[in-house]
């Protein structure tokens, strides 16, 4: 179970009300069995106990309470402490993983009434949260933070990985002596970094209200890969086949790991084998990065010099004939193309 991703176990995340309640018992040693919310079922496996009228909830008070033997039963949004010291009795015949007897009642409770249960364990102070048949062990977030923090250094180093390559397909498409290989690799770390990323995330919601600053590090990780993951696949994917990015993402994120670190079965479903192959950019990586020209544009000028090389080599005069070109503007292209090839230590003279 993501306690995360649901509405009661919510709660339970680090900076809730209820999660101070059930640490404030840890902590003290006491044990606890805590219902979330009230139903039929519930009352026709429960005895005893003190019915407790406008009882607020607070994290004192469910510790407090917690010093009696039985369970204690809250509303469904923790604002009511509505019963204490009840006596549960779940039915035997429920298989049960657990070992202790508080956490087998536990167990047995969640599965019969469909109930959020909290099991505070008093000689380990473990919290168990059983739900939908499913049981999750709350960790401290100090443990959470140390393993965010350490699968934070893994994107940053993915993505130090992404940007190496990416500038090494900048150079060598320039060159046109760019391989197949060489963008699958770009693919490939920009897929894993996107995967690593939405792990991370997933594991800093248990933080609950201190996850902000980690989501802020994380979407700055991941800034700007997917459109750079989009511009390649556009430059280098045969357009028959995949005639959209929609279509390519989606066959690259069916991928299991294994396939995705295997580049030559990467290749193989993106249709770019074999790997030493060249493979020619169409030129929309380079025509994004130019400011200020409408993306409309692009698709025109492609479709007019089909090839990056070709469009590099473009004169002022050729670049004028796209419809929507004027001429100061076919003349930034051309001096935008003399930098990126002057920078390569090629140079554009008289259109060749």
């Amino acid at each position: 179970m993501d306690i995360s991703k649901n509405t009661s176990a919510n709660q339970l995340l680090p900076g809730q009300s209820l999660r101070f309640g059930v640490d404030l018992i840890a902590n003290k040693k006491a044990g606890a069995l805590i219902v979330i919310g009230s139903t039929p079922k519930l009352d026709k496996i429960s005895s005893g106990g003190i019915t407790l009228y406008n009882c607020d909830y607070t994290p004192e008070m469910l510790s407090e309470l917690s010093k009696m033997d039985g369970a204690i039963i809250v509303d469904d949004s923790v604002t009511k402490i509505l019963k204490a010291n009840v006596h549960l009795n779940p039915s035997d015949s429920i298989t049960t993983t657990q070992t202790g007897t508080r956490h087998r009642t536990a167990e047995r409770t969640s599965a019969m009434t469909g109930l959020t249960v909290i099991a505070v364990s008093e000689e380990t102070s473990l919290i168990k949260v059983f739900e939908n048949f499913n049981t999750t062990e709350l960790e401290e977030s100090s443990a959470i933070l140390a393993k965010v923090n350490e699968s934070l250094q893994s994107v940053d180093r993915m993505r130090r990985r992404f940007d190496d390559a990416v500038t090494t397909l900048g150079e060598l498409e320039i060159e046109n002596t760019l391989t197949n290989q060489e963008v699958l690799e770009v693919i490939q770390r920009g897929e894993l970094l996107t995967r690593l990323a939405n792990q991370v995330k997933t594991e800093a919601l248990k933080l609950g209200k201190d996850a902000g600053l980690i989501m802020i590090q994380i979407d700055s990780l991941e800034s700007g890969v997917q459109n750079t993951l989009n511009l390649v696949l556009k430059d280098h994917l045969p357009s028959r086949k995949f005639r959209t990015t929609i279509k390519a993402n989606n066959e690259i994120n069916k991928l299991s790991y294994d396939e995705l670190n295997a580049v030559e079965y990467l290749g193989n479903v993106l249709s770019k084998l074999p790997l030493d192959d060249i493979s020619v950019s169409k030129g929309y990586r380079v025509l994004a990065r130019l400011p200020n020209l409408p993306e409309n544009l692009h698709d025109q000028i492609i479709q007019k010099f089909k090839t990056l090389p070709k469009l590099l080599s473009a004169s002022p005069e050729k670049l004028y004939e796209v419809e929507g070109i004027g001429s100061s503007r076919a003349q930034q292209l051309r001096d935008y193309f003399d930098t990126l090839l002057k920078n390569i230590g090629f140079s554009y003279i008289n259109g060749h």
